[in-house]
């Protein structure tokens, strides 16, 4: 089984942010944590990768057309590094599997929103009709 990672950092305007991707023989997952405003350090990016590695929470997606290459001599992975680099910074598969998970955790927190306000009418109701039933108790 081949396992492949790749870490980008890059800058959103406002925050820098961590993303994490990562392939296997047959699915593809992504992760981003935001950094900060500040340029991250090295030594914060050792830290992130080696003991904060649990902030990442992975998004999993089957992935049946990725091809693996069996090697790639190490001048060449530094160069397509380079200029994958220069060229765009994050891959649009990795945008739309983040954007899949923002849409859940979205679509979660809509439900809890509304479970809770239905809760909050509830109780809002039994207080009036408690109060109401104080107020004629036959006297």
């Amino acid at each position: 089984m081949v396992i492949q990672s790749c870490l980008t950092i890059i800058f959103d305007g406002s925050f820098y942010k961590a993303i994490w991707e990562c392939y296997d023989d047959n699915s593809y997952s992504v992760a981003s944590v935001t950094l900060g405003s500040s340029e991250p350090k090295t030594s914060l990016i050792l830290k992130l990768i080696n003991q904060d590695y649990q902030r990442f929470h992975f998004h999993y997606e089957l992935d049946k057309t990725r091809i693996v290459p069996k090697h790639i001599n190490s001048k060449r992975a530094q160069r397509l590094a380079n200029k994958a680099m220069r060229a765009h910074g994050i891959s649009t598969k990795a945008q739309s599997t983040l954007q899949k998970q923002f849409e859940e955790k979205k679509k979660l927190r809509k439900a809890q929103h509304s479970t809770e306000k239905r809760l909050a009418q509830e109780l809002r109701y039994q207080k009036r009709v408690a109060k109401h039933r104080k107020k004629h108790r036959g006297y």
